[in-house]
């Protein structure tokens, strides 16, 4: 990939984190600038600087700084941004679903042609009057609300001779007219699907007609410039500012940057959307509607509400028909959030005669066990080893991440793919896996995690920097064959302790969720793995180092996106939208640190299986 150049004015005593800001460079600082993650290195190049002790220095040869916690004391400055510092376009989001079950299409709102009668001295009822008359005549039953825009808009019916479009939806026992047109516009009806995540935020285009999504669009979710999980974002929140901060870049920044996209690429407008259903955890719904997420970060976890709206567009400040109802998936508690009861809608769970687990694996690993008897739920806090963080050469599943690997034996060269064109800047998860898997069949690590005697003879162990020692680590790619070429792609035994850490509290959290059903393992008839990260992992590799159980491969069941797929048909369905709060009550949720044998079940899952 070629080398990007870009300017920008950054006053004295600006921080460098500042500057990429400014230049649209977006630096993976997922501890909101506070120096502890490292993701922000940048090289300096020329100019003058103060370090983070008040030292003011110039240097004299390419020097690696964190830029959050780098100022600038005067004049020109150049710096250069690795690749892997970088939150770059390219990452592997998933934005389709699979499984889903079958629906009938009878979205929740609507568009009627009428023909209303002109006014006369006879007959003065106002124009609003009219359309409620012609919609009861229609069928529709109940009381009818115009809102205040539609009202505004009422003389249109005159200026179109009393042929008009209206656009419906029900809510809360009444009929809200949400938007009035003149003339016959009963030929396309939208609405936006929306999965708000942690890291990335997917908009779907739904042609609410036809029941199917006929464009979509993704990014990162800009929250992430102040910190990358749900814990340092709860922390941000309570700062002066911070809710309506990070509101202010999910709602102006994400989403609503998406829907311009989407409208400008399908020639529509934005009051054309008339309905939106989004699906996210709880801390990211809280900071949607500009609620306080404190509370979710303290026992006893209470939130404002698992059953939040809905809402309108204008009262959230989403671009689409202001009118238009917002509805956002309930939650089962505030670490099992709306996307999971997506999850369960989409795999069927609760419906099922058969014991499944669902398996949502991200920094929380969310998990459900049961059927359509009874169910069980937790969460798993797994931590951000498998995005990457926190390790040496972890990083997203974005441009330059290597993907996959493979070892032909303990002295063989690693066969590797990476995303993109160009040479590697670190592993993603998947990779990860992998790396892990074939360090351990090929013998070079034991089942604690730690280098053997052979590894000491495959000729690829190097003594790497951490902190303050010198520690082993396997060299995956050499210096000379990466994207900046300054140093070797290395997994050390520290960033192996993380992976196992991380793989051993979803695989003993898996177990504690099927013993408070009260089956074996043996019991479960299939595994539902939701989200972008499962998508793309090997299956055998993933069972090889004890993240997943070792069953029959063909009970699992890859369903991708089914925050998205939950969202969608929440749309297409007002019988699912209904029925969601409901679906979300149904889990008996437990927490871990509660049972008793969960850190015992933890201690042996940290192992890799024999």
């Amino acid at each position: 990939m070629p080398d990007r150049q870009v300017e920008c004015e950054l006053p004295v005593g600006g921080r460098l984190s500042e500057a990429a800001g400014k230049a649209g460079v977006l630096l993976d600082a997922a501890c909101g600038g506070r120096g502890t993650c490292g993701g922000c290195a940048v090289e300096l190049l020329a100019g003058t600087f103060i370090d983070a002790e008040g030292g003011r220095f110039v240097p004299d040869k390419p020097t690696r700084v964190l830029a959050c916690q780098i100022t600038l004391a005067g004049g020109d400055f150049r710096i250069r941004v690795p690749r892997h510092s970088l939150i770059a376009g390219g990452e592997k989001i998933v934005m389709d679903f699979e499984h889903a079950p079958k629906f009938l299409l009878r979205p929740p709102v609507r568009v009627e042609h009428l023909t209303l009668a002109a006014p006369t001295l006879a007959d003065a009822r106002g124009e609003m009057e009219r359309v409620r008359d012609a919609l009861h005549r229609r069928g529709y039953e109940g009381r009818i609300v115009a809102s205040l825009g539609v009202a505004r808009s009422a003389e249109g019916a005159a200026d179109a001779d009393y042929d008009v479009t209206v656009t419906v939806t029900r809510d809360q026992g009444a009929l809200h007219v949400i938007r009035l047109v003149g003339g016959d516009a009963t030929d396309s009806l939208y609405a936006a699907a929306v999965d708000v995540g942690t890291t990335t935020v997917v908009v779907a285009l739904v042609d609410l007609l036809a029941g199917r999504i006929i464009d979509a669009a993704s990014s990162y979710n800009r929250q992430i410039t102040r910190g990358d999980n749900v814990a340092s974002r709860i922390s941000l929140a309570a700062e002066p500012d911070g809710i309506e901060d990070l509101r202010r870049l999910v709602v102006d920044a994400t989403i609503n940057r998406l829907l311009g996209l989407l409208c400008e690429r399908n020639a529509l407008v934005s009051a054309d959307i008339a309905h939106m259903s989004v699906s996210g955890n709880s801390v990211m719904m809280h900071l949607l509607c500009g609620l306080s997420p404190t509370s979710l970060g303290a026992v006893p976890f209470a939130p404002v509400s698992n059953f939040l709206g809905p809402y309108t567009a204008r009262q959230l400040g989403l671009e689409i028909n202001p009118d238009a109802f917002v509805d956002i998936a309930p939650a089962a508690a505030a670490y099992v959030g709306g996307d999971i009861t997506s999850d369960m809608q989409m795999c069927g769970i609760a419906s099922g005669k058969e014991v499944a687990a669902l398996v949502d694996i991200g920094t929380n690993a969310e998990i459900v066990v049961g059927n359509r008897q009874r169910l069980i739920a937790c969460a798993a806090p797994a931590g951000p080893a498998f995005e990457g963080h926190g390790l040496g050469c972890g990083m997203r599943a974005a441009d330059g991440a290597i993907d996959s690997l493979s070892l032909d034996g303990p002295d063989a060269e690693p066969a590797w793919t990476v995303i993109g064109d160009g040479r590697p800047a670190g592993v993603c998860g998947s990779g990860l896996i992998d790396i892990l898997a074939e360090l351990y069949r090929t013998g070079l690590i034991s089942r604690t995690g730690r280098f053997t005697d052979r590894a000491d003879e495959c000729g690829r162990l190097r003594q790497v920097r951490r902190g303050s020692a010198d520690v082993k680590a396997y060299e995956i790619v050499p210096a000379e064959g990466t994207d900046d070429g300054l140093g070797p792609i290395v997994i050390a035994e520290g960033d192996i302790a993380a992976l196992l850490q991380a793989k051993g509290v979803i695989f003993a959290a898996l177990r504690i969720a099927i013993k408070h059903f009260g089956d074996g393992l043996e019991e479960v008839g299939r595994i539902y793995l939701a989200g972008g990260f499962a998508r793309h992992i090997d299956l055998d590799n993933a069972v090889a180092i004890g993240l997943l159980p070792d069953i029959d491969r063909d009970r699992y069941v890859f369903i991708g996106n089914g925050s998205l797929g939950g969202a969608f048909l929440a749309l297409a369905d007002e019988k699912v939208r209904a029925g969601l709060a409901h679906l979300a009550t149904r889990p008996t949720v437990i927490e871990l640190n509660l049972d008793p044998e969960f850190m015992d079940a933890y201690t042996l899952a940290m192992l890799l299986p024999e």
